[in-house]
């Protein structure tokens, strides 16, 4: 019965820590999330950063309750190898080792907290290696991050995120977009494309790439009518232009989105770290009340000085 008891928490850390993972596993590749400013997006990241303290929290809850390192090294090593089911080997061999350090790092300071403390206090005997796991989980997540898209930026370039346009469309003054609708406007036709595809060198001349004209061809396929191929057209040199200037800064690119992940998760991680202490004030609760877990009082001999 007391094994059972030290174990009890281990196969839901082991539970949400490998979910974490496999929802994790589609990001790695991907920068697009991380420039979306939709309400899917930050559904997302409070989603996964919740994944992430929640795995912080019962891992804790686990070592607490353990108490022992031959039970819970195997456990540390079973989670840090889940990597491997859904990721690249390279980037998987990477996170195994991050994670398990960062396990063993907040153990060996549980195991400390537990030798030492002398009233029992949940809050702060474990809130703070709760919060300390989380970080160490995001960091080892974020330099991942960057691993998995820098050979990828490499290798296929950068190019602005369509999501990212289209929101900053938004943010357009509606005052602004009235009046330039009751201004004349220039119109780009379906024969005005087939015109510039035929001489590209037109558009290199202002600085603009000739495959900007094959994303219009397809809007026209379409049946758009000339002021949305416009419209096409306008976003699309902009997306150009962008693109030309982030060019010059493309090795530098992957630490800067690398960085955007980590602080994204961690600004939203330290959010939800006010759900911590009634969480543990909750499971504690239940525990003593159910008599999973018991706490005695000590008397001990106190000396003091006297003059």
């Amino acid at each position: 019965m007391l094994i059972v008891k030290k174990f009890i928490s281990a196969p839901l850390f082991l539970l949400i820590f490998g979910f974490l993972i496999f929802r994790l596993n589609p990001l790695l590749g991907s920068y697009d999330f991380i420039f979306s400013l939709s309400l899917d997006s930050l559904n997302l990241f409070v989603f996964l950063s919740s994944l992430i303290l929640l795995s912080a929290l019962t891992f804790v809850l686990f070592a607490i309750l353990a108490a022992d390192w031959r039970l819970i090294l195997p456990v540390a090593i079973l989670a840090s190898i889940l990597p491997i089911l859904f990721l690249p080997s390279s980037l998987a061999i990477f996170l195994t080792a991050g994670i398990l350090i960062s396990l063993l790092i907040i153990y060996f300071t549980l195991d400390k907290t537990l030798r030492t403390y002398i009233t029992f206090d949940p809050f702060p005997l474990f809130g703070p290696s709760i919060r300390n796991l989380s970080f160490l989980l995001i960091l080892v997540f974020s330099l991942g991050y960057y691993l998995s898209i820098n050979p990828i930026i490499q290798q296929q370039g950068f190019q602005i995120p369509e999501t990212l346009l289209e929101s900053a469309l938004k943010f357009i003054p509606k005052n602004q977009l009235q009046e330039s609708k009751t201004q004349p406007q220039i119109q780009i036709t379906k024969e005005q494309i087939e015109l510039l595809k035929q001489n590209p060198e037109a558009l290199r001349q202002y600085g603009l790439d000739p495959a900007i004209l094959d994303t219009l061809d397809q809007t026209a396929n379409k049946a758009a009518t000339p002021a949305q191929l416009t419209d096409e057209f306008l976003k699309q040199t902009v997306k150009s232009q962008l693109n030309q200037l982030i060019q010059p800064y493309i090795d530098y690119l992957p630490i800067a989105l690398a960085l955007l992940f980590f602080i994204t998760f961690q600004t939203i991680s330290a959010f939800l770290n006010i759900f911590i202490y009634p969480l543990l004030w909750m499971i504690f609760y239940i525990l003593e009340k159910s008599g999973f877990i018991k706490f005695t009082v000590e008397q001990r001999p106190v000396k003091k000085m006297v003059v």
